[in-house]
């Protein structure tokens, strides 16, 4: 009889070496997956993935990368689903809706899924995550602009807020860029991943945006200022993070979008932080 249940703490490196042999084509190593799995931003109680067992045989899983955030009302919790594999002589049999259910089924979690491939929407959708997004605006660097931006923020204690600070020691050591713009409106807090997505220009991602209102008040400056002089570049940033009436030079689709659950979450207050997209330095669709 198929078992399906959240791993046990001694199951993390068999979770991890089953993960390593079913993906070959991901392109980081074992340690990568070791990092995926680690909880660096959990609980001592919350999984770190779910498991499939036939007899005692692992035979699927999904990766969990789960953290708490501190929002206006109070603490959420958030679960961000990562590689997700069953063996083939199992599918077809509903294991994978199971195994999504399982995660899905507590209304006070936050689930997301940034990175779907597109065999697995049907699934997605089946389990009741809607679309978080499906769009992204972006702009390219225009003329020269008189904001200051600054790139090294130690000693930002009186310009970011006890969140944003603790958004910056959670991700000292990954891939990304924090950035503060100053505009007369005050300081616009962001993170950033520099990514050459595409050959034709480097793609500034907006991972983070600390105030939806003043981004969208001074887009086109704030992009002038981040977007450098040398090289061909664009600021890309998710249609959600910025709020209404703002006209970025273009819009595109996200080719797979988007999915979440919820939970007591709104869309804009999702980012792309603490999720397998940071951990692992990902290119986002």
């Amino acid at each position: 009889m198929v078992e399906i249940r959240f791993a046990r703490p001694d199951e993390r490196e068999d979770v991890v070496q089953f993960m390593h042999q079913s993906f070959p084509r991901a392109k980081w190593s074992i340690d990568g997956w070791r990092k995926l799995l680690s909880g660096r931003w959990a609980q001592e109680d919350d999984p770190f993935a779910v498991v499939v067992r036939d007899q005692g045989r692992m035979i699927g899983v999904l990766g969990l990368v789960m953290s708490r955030r501190q929002m206006d009302f109070g603490t959420a919790r958030l679960c961000n689903l990562t590689s997700w594999y069953v063996d083939k002589a199992y599918r077809g049999q509903g294991i994978g809706q199971r195994v999504m259910q399982l995660v899905t089924a507590d209304p006070a979690l936050t689930c997301t899924n940034l990175s779907s491939a597109r065999g697995a929407l049907g699934v997605v959708a089946n389990v009741g995550l809607q679309v978080l997004d499906d769009t992204r605006f972006i702009w390219e660097r225009s003329r020269p602009s008189r904001l200051l931006v600054h790139d090294d923020l130690d000693g930002t204690e009186g310009v970011l807020s006890e969140r944003e600070q603790k958004i910056m020691k959670d991700h000292a050591d990954l891939k990304l860029c924090p950035l503060v713009i100053e505009t007369s409106g005050g300081p616009c807090f962001m993170m950033i991943s520099v990514q050459q997505k595409v050959d034709a220009y480097i793609t500034h991602e907006v991972m983070y945006l600390g105030d939806r209102a003043l981004f969208a008040r001074y887009a086109r400056e704030i992009a002038d200022a981040v977007l450098p002089e040398d090289h061909a570049a664009v600021l890309s940033v998710d249609s959600r993070f910025v709020a209404e009436g703002v006209v970025p030079d273009r819009t595109e689709p996200i080719p797979v979008p988007r999915f979440y659950s919820p939970g007591n979450l709104s869309p804009e207050a999702i980012d792309h932080l603490y999720t397998e997209i940071v951990l692992l330095g990902m290119k986002l669709y």
